[in-house]
């Protein structure tokens, strides 16, 4: 089955398959136990009433004795081949009607019947099936034996039974099926979780490894004559990495608890401050009010500025500005984020869960996302819903 579980060493939440105890020859879902016992209620009954109806004859009784061998095999959970099951539930329930007429013996035929085609519902089975529940009732007339109207009502209910049978293999068809697309789904589940999160490291990772680059190449180049400067820059590195390490955690699951503010850590003023920090000049323009915002829509437009700057500094032109403006229009807001582009080649994306990444989370909340060039810059904007029912409405 599958649950969910925690990775111990490193927090990851993960979906995994776990056998469970019972395994599938003693659950043997093809058969389940509560409907041997339900079909040995009439072999029982039966039985019983043709025993006492044959008991002038040691044959015939034997007879029955013979016919309820493959159902002991049955409860004992030790089943016979399809094949001797048939022959040794009808044949000899043919030989007692051929002895002592029609009697209650037949309700063994009426049982095997159904037990069968419940077991493999083919059409060729079901033919064979109906042409012996019609034709081993009148058996006793063929052998000399007065004809009884009891032999049509024996047919009918073999009849039945047999559609009984045609019911209980399309519903095991069916649970069998419906097994499978479980875990199709759960499959399919915990690869968006795996995506998810993947995505939400990138964006974590991208953000702060960019920020602790900047820092380290402006420490270097100034190493020698201002050693106090390159001193704060490595140690503005340093805690640019502690908080993307914190925020990996968090994304993992493995520091969060009850009553954590999951808006804490998406603040645009934070976040251009660690970028300035590092000697990259943004210039922020708010004309939005992003506390009035849907979580999930200030979440997710936080997410692509925070990649659209982490791509906006890897590849701007240097001492450029980077201008970052979010605004709000007819029901929207959006969020747009410009730099100068270097001359020459642009260097190729690397792929990953950058842009790609970001366009699936936009669309899933009902919005869209653009970025390429615009004369010497470049520009990436979305456009959010600010109702929060929106996304809803929003199909995959």
């Amino acid at each position: 089955m599958w649950v969910r579980t925690t990775d111990v060493e490193s927090g990851t939440r993960l979906l995994a398959f776990i056998p469970e105890r019972t395994t599938m020859s003693e659950r043997r879902p093809e058969r389940p136990r509560q409907l041997e016992r339900l079909w040995a209620v009439p072999v029982v009954l039966g039985a019983a009433a043709a025993a006492v109806t044959s008991w002038g004859s040691p044959v015939a009784v034997a007879l029955i004795v013979v016919a309820l061998l493959p159902w002991v095999a049955e409860q004992v959970r030790r089943p016979l081949p399809e094949w001797v099951f048939a022959a040794l539930a009808i044949a000899p329930v043919v030989g007692i009607t051929v002895l002592v007429d029609l009697n209650a013996s037949m309700f063994l035929v009426t049982s095997a019947l159904s037990q069968l085609v419940g077991r493999r519902s083919s059409r060729e089975r079901i033919a064979a099936a109906a042409v012996i529940g019609v034709v081993v009732p009148f058996v006793p007339v063929l052998a000399g034996w007065s004809f009884n109207v009891g032999a049509v009502y024996f047919a009918i209910g073999n009849l039945l039974a047999i559609v009984v049978g045609v019911l209980l293999a399309r519903t095991r068809s069916l649970a069998t099926e419906l097994r499978t697309a479980d875990a199709r789904l759960a499959v399919a589940q915990a690869q968006e979780e795996r995506t998810a999160l993947a995505r939400d490291v990138h964006d974590l990772v991208a953000h702060s490894l960019t920020v602790v680059v900047l820092q380290i190449g402006g420490a270097r180049r100034i190493l020698r004559s201002d050693r106090d400067a390159a001193e704060a820059a490595l140690s503005q590195a340093e805690l640019v990495c502690r908080e993307s390490l914190d925020g990996v955690r968090e994304v993992v699951g493995l520091l969060r608890t009850e009553g954590d503010d999951p808006l804490r850590s998406w603040s645009l003023d934070h976040l251009v401050d660690t970028y300035r920090s590092a000697g990259v000049a943004i210039d922020l323009d708010l004309r939005a009010d992003l506390d009035a915002l849907p979580i999930i829509t200030r979440g997710t437009l936080f997410r692509v500025v925070q990649e659209a700057l982490a791509n906006a500094a890897r590849y701007r032109t240097p001492s450029s500005t980077i201008d970052v403006v979010i605004r709000q229009d007819l029901g929207m807001v959006v969020g747009r984020v410009t730099n100068v582009r270097p001359r020459g080649p642009r260097v190729p994306s690397t792929g990953g869960y950058g842009l790609p990444g970001l366009r699936e989370q936009v669309e899933r909340v009902g919005g869209g996302i653009e970025s390429g060039p615009a004369g010497d810059r470049w520009v990436v904007e979305c456009r959010l819903p600010t109702d929060a029912a929106r996304p809803m409405e929003v199909s995959r």
